[in-house]
């Protein structure tokens, strides 16, 4: 059958001719609508009306970049902002609503970033979807910054070792500040705060700080120390020596003294932790003095923190041993007085040859003891003496039991007499001794000039 004038098949032709084919191809059909049905469940296709954003990433871009700690911030709240807006919308929606987001974005930060104008913010939706944020600084920016440090009534000279505590402070301050515009400096000076405590309670904990910050091209920062826990209130300064008469040193105990002084008001865990410095540096002060040089001084602080701080500064000499005494007996009738003069002479190490000469006020009698020496340890001394008035041997020790402690032993084998004396130091002019013997037992007092 051939179609009419129009071009058309006859009507009847054709829902004839559909009918048949209904009927003779029903598995042709079957399959494209099964294609058909494939395609809207292929990703991208169908699916793609119900995909949702799951993720943010943020980006920062300014022709004068931020400095990392606030670019880092910034990027915390934008990200904030954009998971609260966008995250778990659809894809379809963020795209056709895409203006109308990145304008939200903008007015939020505009209205919220202080020192900043937000030039531009693009999307690009996605499942992660991507926000990329344009920031201009207004004004003026910081250029550089400076740092003063107050340590209140602390003695200037501990500034050194503050200082090297704190590290590089100044430059982590910069790292956050410099960049930044004038106008941000007021908010963004919370994170300078935060890093400078942070470091200070690593690196100096015995202090805690108060910053000021005063905004500017030349931004200034005022960090205030106060000391923290128990402080040292006084400073107890002994100077003393076993080879030398203590007057001697005297003449340099003002400069030690002031050296000392500067570890009042400190915190006593502070000068615990930098005891080692504070040692040399009265070492240091000691040194300098003519008198040390003159006789050739070793010299050995300690310090012992506290409260009340005790420094003994000990002072030798290697070459000669020379002791000025004078003793006050209480509780003994004979030669209850008495002044000494020991001057020895190192011939090794451990070794001392010596001469004593002794000198009783009240029996107005002189004695004469040559005598030698050694050294078997660190604390320990025994040696010989002879009396040549009398021609008696005299074998004496002597052992330390510390700073301020020893015990003293005598024996005169030809007299049978003996002596036994346990001696405090009272301070370095004025010592205290108990003495025993086989008859009698008495309290002397001695002064260590």
């Amino acid at each position: 059958m051939l179609a009419n004038e129009s071009g058309r098949w006859p009507d009847s032709f054709t829902k004839r001719e559909v009918r048949v084919i209904s009927r003779k191809c029903p598995r042709q059909i079957l399959l494209v609508l099964s294609f058909i049905t494939l395609l809207s469940l292929w990703p991208g296709t169908g699916l793609a009306a119900t995909e949702t954003v799951d993720k943010i990433v943020v980006t920062v871009a300014a022709a004068e970049p931020p400095p990392a700690r606030i670019a880092k911030r910034m990027t915390a709240s934008i990200m904030t902002v954009g998971e609260q807006i966008l995250v778990g919308r659809t894809l379809i929606d963020v795209e056709t609503n895409q203006a109308n987001y990145e304008d939200l974005v903008r007015d939020i930060f505009n209205r919220v970033l202080v020192g900043y104008t937000v030039e531009q913010v693009k999307l690009t939706p996605g499942t992660s979807t991507n926000i990329l944020v344009t920031v201009r600084p207004w004004g003026d920016v910081v250029r550089d910054i400076s740092l003063e440090i107050d340590i209140g009534g602390l003695s200037p000279e501990v500034m050194t070792v503050i200082k090297n505590d704190m590290g590089k402070i100044e430059d982590q301050a910069a790292d956050v500040l410099i960049g930044l515009p004038v106008d941000s400096v007021e908010w963004a000076g919370g994170i300078s705060k935060t890093v400078i405590r942070e470091l200070l309670a690593t690196e100096l904990p015995e202090f805690r700080s108060n910053l000021e910050i005063t905004a500017g091209q030349h931004t200034s920062i005022k960090l205030s120390l106060i000391p923290t826990g128990p402080t040292i209130n006084n400073v107890e300064l002994s100077l003393r020596s076993s080879t030398i008469p203590n007057i001697l040193l005297a003449e340099a105990r003002p400069p030690v003294r002031k050296a000392a002084d500067m570890l009042r008001g400190l915190p006593v865990a502070f000068v615990e932790r930098h005891k080692e410095y504070f040692t040399t540096e009265i070492q240091k002060t000691a040194a300098k003095h003519p008198v040390v040089k003159k006789y050739g001084l070793l010299l050995t602080p300690a310090i012992n923190p506290g409260v009340d701080t005790a420094i003994t500064l000990q002072a030798e000499t290697t070459k000669y041993r020379v002791i000025l005494e004078g003793s006050l007996d209480m509780g003994r009738e004979k030669d209850n007085t008495m002044a000494k003069l020991h001057f020895g002479k190192f011939t090794g190490k451990r070794d001392e040859a010596f001469m004593e000469i002794k000198f009783a006020p009240d029996s107005m009698e002189w004695e004469f003891e040559p005598g030698w020496g050694h050294k078997f340890t660190e604390n320990t001394l025994a040696g010989l003496r002879y009396n040549i008035s009398e021609h008696d041997s005299i074998l004496w020790l002597n052992h330390n039991l510390g700073p301020n402690w020893m015990i003293r032993l005598e024996d005169t084998p030809k007299a049978d007499y003996y002596e036994f004396g346990v001696r405090y130091k009272l301070h370095e002019f004025l010592s205290a001794e108990y003495v025993i013997t086989e008859k009698e037992n008495w309290l002397r007092l001695i002064a260590n000039l």
